[in-house]
């Protein structure tokens, strides 16, 4: 039997065995057949397991079961390409600790193409999900595959603007691959399906755990080139994925923020320790020696054909929601003008409204 069927079996394990103890029986033992063929003994003395985790291996070492994950995948739609597999991304099989294999929903992108990940807090303001957006969207235009953790806040808003650019986007779950964690993201998992793919290091029906998600946070990082945090606090589990990144050699950037906000103060630190700070899309293409794809598409509107008024709407805006009697106060404008003007920009998608007659550039 093929021994990417083993290569199954042992990832199979990942939520009993961590990854660095199933790649250190593999070193040991040479294959996943010979871990599955080693004695308990063996895999307790030399593996160094401990006696619940060798238990837990002992009883799924049988070819039912792996028969069981099998049909389970095929009646799912989902894939497998364990670390010896062609199909298994190059950059993480470089990492430090890269999971013994990947499972997969959807269409696992190739290695010729440029990978980013956009991460931040679950707790964002509306600063940090428009930084997302805001990058998200143009990087994926220009034929960058965004990586994300699908999880509420900064990571969804990564996703949501890779596929608004018409781009592709990967979600790594902390979870199994055909489990929709968070469950409102229902919808927006399955555009990234057809869109990408949704990736985990656990089988399917793995319910999500705490401690699976710092595990899962060195594959965003690992699968990217670079990475790039719109909003972080100082406590933020985000950083968790920034010390990955700078242990996997991993470029990191981070967007700078309100200096009165503690939602910032994260990204603000990353900075003042050496990170790229990011104002606009190009400067990670630039920082990362990526070019445009060629048929990337222009700007909707150009700015330059803004009348005067709506130039001046425009330019007092930023992503941080200003109110309308506050831009009325700023432009000068009167009130019945200023309406008119503003729903000219939002139609333009320039500007974008907020609960409360807020408005923030799009």
């Amino acid at each position: 039997m093929h021994d990417d069927i083993y290569m199954l079996w042992l990832s199979s394990l990942t939520p009993y065995v961590s990854s660095r103890k199933l790649n250190a029986m593999l070193e040991i033992f040479g294959s996943g057949r010979e871990v599955f063929n080693a004695r308990t003994p063996e895999l307790e003395l030399e593996a160094g397991l401990t006696q619940q985790a060798a238990s837990a291996l002992a009883s799924r070492r049988n070819l039912q079961y792996i028969e069981g994950i099998l049909e389970e995948m095929e009646a799912k739609g989902m894939a497998y390409f364990s670390q010896n597999h062609e199909r298994f991304p190059e950059l993480l099989q470089e990492i430090p600790d890269p999971p013994v294999g990947i499972f997969c929903m959807g269409n696992l992108p190739t290695d010729n193409t440029h990978k980013v990940a956009i991460i931040g807090s679950r707790k964002c303001s509306e600063y940090g999900l428009m930084a997302a957006r805001l990058l998200a969207k143009p990087l994926a235009e220009a034929g960058v595959i965004i990586v994300s953790g699908m999880a509420r806040g900064v990571d969804s808003m990564a996703h949501r603007g890779a596929l608004s650019g018409g781009g592709k986007t990967i979600a790594v779950l902390g979870c199994g691959a055909d489990i929709c964690y968070p469950a409102e993201n229902r919808e927006l998992r399955e555009e990234i399906i057809k869109n990408g793919c949704i990736i985990s290091e656990y089988p399917p029906g793995t319910t999500p755990q705490a401690f699976f998600f710092p595990a899962r946070n060195r594959i965003i990082s690992g699968l990217s080139c670079g990475i790039v945090v719109a909003e972080a606090g100082k406590k933020s589990g985000t950083l968790i994925t920034v010390d990955q990144a700078m242990e996997q050699g991993r470029e990191v950037f981070a967007v700078p923020g309100n200096i009165s906000s503690k939602l910032s103060e994260g990204t603000n630190q990353l900075i003042r320790d050496g990170a790229f700070p990011v104002s606009d899309f190009e400067d990670i293409l630039y920082a990362l020696g990526i070019s445009p794809a060629p048929d990337a598409p222009p700007e909707p509107v150009k700015k330059s054909l803004l009348a005067p008024e709506e130039k001046r709407v425009y330019d007092s805006l930023d992503l941080n929601p200003v109110s309308f009697d506050m831009l009325a106060e700023i432009t000068e404008i009167q009130p019945g003008r200023l309406h008119f003007i503003c729903t000219g920009l939002e139609i333009k998608g320039l500007i974008r409204k907020l609960p409360g007659s807020r408005y923030v550039r799009s």
